[in-house]
This record gives C-alpha cells, sequence and structure tokens, in this order.
C-alpha cells in the first residue's frame, strides 16, 4: 500500500502509483511489476527534476494530474463533436510564418479544425486584465 509520506511516481504505462525507491548508490528508480516497467533515474539533472516531480506527487495525486493533461490535451472538434488528443501529426501550420494554428479532426469524413486555445469545448484561463475588466462590469 501507498505511504502517504513515502514518494511516489505513477508507472508511465498504466498509471498505477509506484513507490519510489532509492538504489544502492543513492539514485531514484521505480517499479510496475504488473505492467514490467522499470524506471532509472541516473544523472544529476535528471535526479533533480525527478524529485520535483514526486514531490508535486505528494501534493496531486495521479487523477488530478491526468485531469490536468485532459483539460490540456484532450480535444473536441467543433464540426463532429467527437474528442480526440492532440499531436504533432495534427497540427495545421498557417503557410505563411509557419506557427501552429490549430488541429485537424482525425476522423475520415471530417475538416473540422479545433483552433489553438480551445480545449475541451471550454476557454482557456483569462488574463489578469481581462479579468480585472470582468470585475469592473460587475459593480
Amino acid at each position: 500500500m501507498l505511504n502517504k509520506d513515502t514518494g511516489w511516481f505513477p508507472c508511465p504505462v498504466c498509471l498505477k502509483p509506484l513507490d519510489v525507491r532509492t538504489s544502492k548508490t543513492k539514485k531514484p528508480y521505480v517499479i510496475c511489476s504488473p505492467c514490467g516497467v522499470q524506471m532509472f533515474v541516473r544523472e544529476r539533472a535528471g535526479i533533480e527534476t525527478f524529485s520535483k516531480i514526486v514531490e508535486q506527487g505528494l501534493k496531486a495525486d495521479v487523477l488530478t494530474r491526468v485531469g490536468q493533461l485532459e483539460q490540456r490535451y484532450r480535444l473536441k472538434c467543433p464540426d463532429c463533436t467527437k474528442s480526440f488528443w492532440a499531436n504533432p501529426e495534427l497540427a495545421g501550420t498557417n503557410w505563411f510564418n509557419g506557427k501552429v494554428t490549430g488541429y485537424r479532426c482525425p476522423e475520415k469524413n471530417c475538416r473540422g479544425v479545433v483552433p489553438i486555445g480551445e480545449r475541451s469545448g471550454m476557454q482557456t484561463d483569462s488574463s489578469p486584465k481581462e479579468e480585472l475588466t470582468k470585475s469592473g462590469k460587475d459593480r
């Protein structure tokens, strides 16, 4: 069972929380027996970053973090309304400047594009300036 004081890290395959172990050389690693995944962190920069992620894991559980990823990268097509995960292969770019403008729907006969900034049918976080103007209108 997972102790709340023990560091943990989600399995990259099944997302099961795993106890972070320390090797004889004081380097962190995790093992997921059901998946057969073994992850060893060997370099100093990686160990520092991994430690920060593990510390963050103590503050927010795996489901919360997965939910945050889903809000950020799970998109909904405006035409066919089907959901899909954003990935580089679906990125649509501007012909003039090469910047990513949105993500194309992967459905075969759908030509829908989700513009950058629209996630899961929800608006992105508004800027502080917008928040100030909203609060001023409510008065």
